[in-house]
């Protein structure tokens, strides 16, 4: 289980978001989640679900934004009608 916080640490960074913004987003503490990024908390199941849906939500977030810039370079290279 050592792994768990540093992969949230991981996600968590990936998306851009700062440990005090996502710490709200799920309605914890920022300091709780340092400690759980660093192993030095055993968060609640429900804690553990909160986190996985918002880092879910993150990633579909950052696959649609990646979907629309691929889309736009591919415009790009159209020539105009």
């Amino acid at each position: 289980m050592k792994a768990r916080g540093q992969s949230i640490r991981r996600n968590r960074e990936e998306s851009g978001c700062g440990l005090t913004e996502f710490a709200d987003r799920i309605g914890i503490s920022p300091s709780y989640l340092s400690r759980i990024e660093r192993d030095q908390a055993n968060p609640s199941p429900g804690v553990i679900r909160r986190i996985a849906e918002e880092l879910r939500k993150e990633r579909r977030v950052r696959e649609a934004i990646a979907e629309i810039t691929d889309t736009a370079k591919d415009s790009d290279d159209q020539p105009p009608e």
